[in-house]
């Protein structure tokens, strides 16, 4: 709170500098946001994002130096502005040739979409609750750039899978000594970085429509690669070539509950309740 006080202060100066544009205004007020560590993984969105709703919601707009779309005004403009802000510092990202499932009103028939054909707005299909459920894309931003990835490839009842994802990704992994069905009291939570062959992940498969089946890491490779998309749900989670993982802010974020992959869903979305309302 003291660390957020300071930032507050820092930026309502920078926002008062005579800057011609609001990208001017906007990228003196991210790097200030920036220049806090958070946590062993760096700098993190979750002090951005607060730094910037803090001003943004008390001085209005102009003060925090967001650019939100036209038409939004209030909170709406202050979420929407702020994610757009500092999603440059988020780094739980996935590969250009990952793949989503459009949701329909049977998983019989599955439509595989690249994420470049992903819109806001639309609807994919995740796991949660115990079922398969669909989740709304809030956010689907493609950055180019030089970024650090892991590559898993996951092998769940005869059928390969394989997923890249930023290494500072958070993915649920099922913890050990878990019973063989996959039930999501047995998901934690685990930085990308962090997972090793012979480690187990819940996946989607043909066979199990009732459920995720239990997959294990049998290959792991560290690449990089010169594009990646931010993708949210409103969920914070979603099922990624066949994998369940998470939309959720990078990093070890030291409020969520990682032992537990749905408590951690729920403090996610709960810190970030006005980037739904919009």
């Amino acid at each position: 709170q003291r660390c957020a006080r300071h930032i507050e202060t820092a930026v309502i100066v920078l926002s008062t500098l005579p800057m011609a544009s609001c990208i001017l205004r906007s990228s003196a007020v991210l790097v200030m946001l920036l220049l806090v560590p958070e946590s062993s993984a760096g700098p993190g969105y979750a002090i951005c994002y607060y730094g910037c709703m803090s001003v943004c919601l008390s001085a209005g707009v102009a003060a925090a130096g967001v650019c939100p779309p036209a038409g939004l005004s209030g909170a709406a403009a202050c979420a929407s502005g702020c994610a757009g802000l500092c999603a440059p510092s988020l780094v739980a990202c996935f590969s250009e040739d990952t793949r989503v499932l459009a949701w329909n009103s049977s998983m019989q028939s599955k439509e595989a979409l690249p994420l470049s054909s992903v819109e806001v707005g639309q609807k994919l299909w995740s796991f949660q609750g115990g079922r398969y459920l669909p989740v709304k894309v809030i956010e689907n931003r493609r950055l180019e750039g030089n970024f650090s990835f892991v590559e898993l490839d996951v092998m769940s009842q005869n059928r390969k899978f394989s997923l890249a994802v930023t290494e500072e990704h958070n993915m649920p992994r099922i913890r050990k000594g878990s019973a063989k069905k996959v039930e999501e009291q047995h998901l934690e939570v685990v930085l990308a970085k962090e997972l090793r062959v012979g480690d187990m992940l819940a996946a989607s498969t043909a066979s199990d429509e009732s459920g995720v089946a239990s997959g294990v890491i049998f290959a792991v490779r560290r690449v990089d690669k010169s594009v990646k998309h931010v993708l949210t749900t409103d969920s914070g989670s979603i099922l990624a070539n066949n994998i369940l993982s998470s939309t959720i802010c990078d990093g070890r974020e030291e409020v969520y509950d990682r032992s537990s992959w749905l408590k951690t869903l729920v403090q996610w979305k709960g810190m970030h309740h006005e980037f739904f309302s919009m």
